[in-house]
């Protein structure tokens, strides 16, 4: 039986990849930061592993005997420093396969700074010599509840400075689907995917709220400089506040809107919709 370990657990994207390797016929392991994580992946049968992201030699260790590896990292300055030493740590230990979650648009010349970072990950894996297979996720339904469930309970409501533009919306779950896909199999060497849920605009994401939950919620296009204040008040980092407003930047400008099916090759089915993902997670907006 192969063994699998999930970098990055316990954010979202892993605890769905954890999930989704379930019943995969592999023995799954988890890179949790303390024992205080345990207790999250071992509900899906993960084997938690204490590992040092930061340390090349706890990750060394932690990837000793494993045959693939996904790694996904959380929103960070310079991440393709993670991903070099994950590289350092597959080479050593002879895995036959790397999973990395990047993000769409990557592209280490990009407009922004969030693609540019991105993209400095794929090219380091791409000449890494490894087997590797590239995920791009788009934005997450599971950003309502993040960023905006709290608006919504408090004022039936939620602030984006986004204006009307389209935008596509994916579920992890959708993106943990395909990773333990690419994860249990060899067909998906040297592939990259990319993964962009369906799309909407936030008004249209507003009247679906309100129908699912039975009250008026609205969209609030809020000025930028308004998204900004609120960030940095909530002693948000400044690079990344500048990143998020880059993101809303071309968001508004509707770069965020294409559609692709990749997923529905790889499954035959179509992406969860903003209904159904409502619907199954109302209680947070209660």
């Amino acid at each position: 039986m192969e063994q699998v370990i999930v970098l990055g657990a316990t954010g979202n994207i892993g605890l769905a990849v954890i999930k989704n390797l379930q019943n995969k016929n592999v023995e799954v392991f988890a890179g949790v930061q303390s024992e205080k994580d345990f207790e999250k992946v071992s509900q899906f049968e993960a084997i938690p592993l204490i590992v040092n992201f930061t340390d090349q030699e706890s990750l060394n260790q932690a990837l000793k005997g494993k045959d693939r590896v996904f790694l996904v990292t959380p929103l960070m300055q310079n991440p393709e420093a993670v991903t070099q030493m994950v590289i350092n740590a597959a080479k050593q230990n002879g895995v036959k396969h790397l999973v990395r979650s990047t993000a769409s648009g990557a592209d280490s010349n990009g407009q922004i700074q969030m693609a540019r970072w991105a993209g400095a990950s794929e090219d380091l894996i791409k000449v890494s010599g490894l087997n590797y297979t590239i995920v791009r996720p788009y934005s997450f339904l599971q950003n309502f509840i993040n960023f905006h469930s709290q608006t919504i309970k408090q004022y039936n409501g939620f602030y984006l400075p986004t204006g009307e533009a389209k935008l596509s919306m994916l579920d992890i779950n959708d993106l943990g689907e395909v990773v333990a896909l690419a994860l249990t199999s060899d067909e998906h060497f040297g592939k990259t995917y990319e993964l962009s849920g369906l799309t909407y605009t936030n008004e249209i994401l507003a009247e679906t709220l309100s129908q699912v939950l039975g009250r008026k919620v609205s969209y609030i296009d809020i000025p930028e400089e308004k998204a900004k204040e609120s960030m940095l008040s909530n002693h948000m980092p400044e690079w990344m506040v500048n990143a998020m407003m880059e993101l809303n930047y071309i968001t508004k400008q509707g770069w965020t809107a294409s559609y692709s099916d990749d997923y529905k090759k790889l499954t035959g089915k179509e992406y969860t919709s903003a209904e159904t993902f409502f619907t199954n997670n109302k209680q947070a907006f209660l």
